[in-house]
């Protein structure tokens, strides 16, 4: 524009300087050449737009057009007001500032981890009932102002997004605001809630129906069936609506304050409990019971319960986001929807149930019982909003919470006490019983002893004899036997030599064998007086000798 007037300017000084100053008329028509080449010069300068790489520019015709119709916010056949049609980067022409504007704005970046969120201003208006305008098959073409007027879009919020990038769009028809792509983080599951999409209907098949709320497959509108894993999503979350819900154990604990105040809060006050009532430690999550017997007392219990991946989209039909914080009523405090709603009045319940057909003390004494019967029964429970129990523990049962319950678990004890008592008797009047069977046992195994080496000793003795009867009887038969061949063999010799010289002979085997002395021990001589007296002595000597020699005397 400013170019313009400066042309334009120049132009009329140089066409007023031809008819102040005289001049030829060669030189007039020249100024007036040069006058009219510095207008048309001007004119054409002045209508450029130059649009830079990351620019782009959105034109407005002002002036020499029809009017938009109603409800037409972008000229599709040269209308006035915004074009569609949107100038790129370089010199462009012919946009008179009479009759154009051309408004220049940046381009758009989509950051990574972001998608772009698109809104037309302009286009054909939504469908009935329907929150977003249909899905486009690219992205590009629903950019392209032209073809996305062409084409019958829709005005509204799009469901066609924009993945990272940078994009260039007529501004004056779409709005593109970047919001945080869908992450799903590990151990949890996204359960799509889809405002748009196709219709489920009958004919399509059968499915369930929770709470009014059709669970659909993809691309359909309502609760999608089937959830999203773990990972990263570029999904239009405002037509796409997400509810994370963890799969991981979930773990409730109940259980009453510590005596120790000082001590540390349990995990489940630390993590539900208002910031007043943590600060104090003196809460209270224990399942209050009675008993049949008319006692009341709390109960410590933890519950271990997970929702799996398939089921996450049943549950989020029946309670909406089972991990949003609600208020619960009954306690005062804030809870999960899932612990508000199923998982701590069915805890309540069934405990309540179970203590009211047991006395307090049968209680007390069948806790494993107890446990067993309630994991069952919770089991059966959650199953019906198709939540899976791990197990269910009791911990701590306070019946010395109270005065009477003090009293009876006395009462108790010494019971207990006395019982062992009597059994400790019992066991010390067995033991002396048993010592005294005992010591009878070993005399009588000492007696079997005796009697029984007596009685071997009688049969040793009595085989002795046996073997010495034996042995003489043999003895005398060997005699016999020795006799009578001697007889034989003395007979043979008489018959053969005779009978003086088997004498003989026998005689000579005599002094061989030194039987027969033939030498005399005491030499008896006559020479003296004293001879008689000497042989007397050497024989009663001779005789003497051998008897002092022998062994023992």
């Amino acid at each position: 524009m400013t170019l313009i007037l400066l042309f334009t300017v120049l132009a009329i000084v140089a066409l007023g300087a031809s008819f102040v100053v005289a001049l030829p008329a060669a030189g007039r028509v020249a100024l007036w050449v040069l006058a009219a080449s510095l207008f048309g010069f001007g004119l054409v300068v002045g209508s450029s737009v130059v649009i830079d790489q990351d620019e782009v520019g959105i034109v407005h015709k002002q002036f020499f057009g029809k009017p938009l119709p109603t409800g037409q916010i972008i000229a599709r056949d040269g209308e006035m007001g915004p074009q569609a049609e949107i100038l790129g980067p370089g010199w462009h022409f012919g946009f008179y500032p009479f009759t154009y504007t051309v408004r220049i704005d940046r381009v758009i970046t989509v950051p990574s981890g972001q998608v772009g969120f698109v809104t037309a201003r302009d286009g054909q208006p939504l469908p009935e009932n329907e929150m977003f305008a249909p899905a486009w098959e690219s992205a590009q073409e629903m950019l392209n102002p032209t073809i996305f007027l062409a084409k019958g879009g829709r005005r509204g919020p799009q469901t066609t997004i924009l993945t990272p990038g940078t994009y260039r769009y007529n501004t004056a028809l779409h709005e593109v605001t970047p919001i945080p792509a869908l992450q799903v983080e590990a151990g949890t599951v996204a359960v799509i809630k889809s405002n748009s999409g196709l219709r489920w209907t009958a004919t399509d098949g059968k499915g369930d129906t929770v709470n009014g709320v059709p669970l659909v497959p993809r691309n359909h509108i309502g609760v999608w069936a089937e959830p999203l894993t773990p990972g990263g999503y570029y999904l239009n979350t405002h037509a796409y609506v997400p509810t994370i819900v963890k799969t991981t154990q979930r773990t409730y604990t109940y259980q009453a304050p510590s005596a120790n105040k000082s001590a540390p809060l349990s995990a489940r006050t630390a993590k539900n409990a208002p910031a007043s009532a943590a600060s104090s430690g003196n809460d209270d999550w224990s399942v209050s019971v009675r008993s049949k017997d008319g006692f009341s007392f709390p109960v410590d219990v933890r519950v271990a319960c997970a929702v799996e991946a398939k089921n996450a989209p049943y549950l989020v039909a029946l309670l909406g986001n089972p991990d949003a914080v609600m208020q619960d009523e009954q306690e005062d405090e804030k809870l999960e929807v899932l612990e508000a709603r199923v998982i701590l009045p069915a805890v309540r319940a069934i405990f309540r149930n179970v203590a009211e057909t047991m006395n307090a003390l049968e209680f007390v004494n069948r806790r494993s019982e107890i446990e067993a019967l309630a994991t069952q029964r919770i089991t059966t429970e959650l199953a019906r909003y198709r939540v899976s129990c791990d197990g269910v523990y009791v911990g701590n049962i306070h019946l010395d919470a109270s005065p009477a319950g003090q009293q009876l678990l006395a009462t108790q004890t010494d019971r207990e006490v006395a019982v062992n008592q009597q059994k400790l008797y019992d066991q010390q009047k067995q033991a002396e019983e048993s010592r005294a069977k005992l010591v009878r046992a070993q005399e009588e195994a000492e007696q079997q002893r005796q009697l029984a080496a007596a009685e071997y000793k009688v049969r040793v003795e009595g085989e002795n004899a046996k073997s010495q009867v034996a042995r003489a009887k043999g003895e005398a038969e060997s005699q016999v036997i020795i006799g009578e061949g001697r007889a034989k063999a003395y007979k043979l010799l008489v018959e053969t030599l005779g009978r003086d010289q088997v004498a003989q002979l026998e005689l000579l085997k005599l002094v061989v064998e030194g039987k027969v002395q033939i030498t005399p021990q005491v030499m008896v001589s006559s020479a003296g007086s004293n001879g008689t007296m000497d042989a007397l002595a050497g024989t009663i000597l001779r005789q003497s000798v051998p008897a002092a020699n022998q062994p023992g005397k």
